[in-house]
């Protein structure tokens, strides 16, 4: 592809647009935005609504490792192989709440493109502070 950026950065938004609009478990994504990506790194954001918290009234754990898995393949996508592969491990850290109301800053980034396996961190932070929410490693086999 032209400028080695894989997927165009509106063809990152059609490919995410695509899979929030599924009927599988995807919807749980319905309402990320996209809001800035360069090769290997993309930044979307969530507001925390009632939908995204868990008993506590904050961001879900499980809801967090999505958006590692989900953000980290679109960062992926943005690459010049383009391909999203699938996953082989992933771990996330989790170190502050996300209260409904609170908009979360989703930043992957891509730390090694190999042959055969590929490295991304994911940080979720609290737009209006700064402070990390969680951080996410995923490694990824195409």
């Amino acid at each position: 592809m032209p400028g080695g950026t894989g997927v165009a950065a509106e063809g990152l938004r059609e490919a995410m647009r695509y899979m929030v609009e599924s009927q599988g478990f995807d919807r749980v994504l319905r309402k990320i935005k996209l809001l800035s990506a360069t090769p290997g790194k993309v930044v979307c954001e969530l507001k925390v609504e009632e939908e995204h918290t868990n008993r506590g009234g904050t961001l879900h754990g499980g809801l967090t490792a999505t958006l590692v898995d989900v953000v980290s393949t679109a960062a992926l996508l943005h690459t010049e192989r383009a391909a999203p592969g699938v996953s082989v491990d992933m771990n996330i850290t989790y170190t502050s709440a996300a209260k409904i109301g609170e908009e979360v800053l989703i930043t992957a980034q891509i730390l090694k493109q190999g042959r055969n396996i590929a490295f991304a961190t994911v940080d979720l932070t609290n737009k209006a502070t700064g402070k990390l929410i969680a951080q996410g490693r995923h490694t990824k086999w195409y």
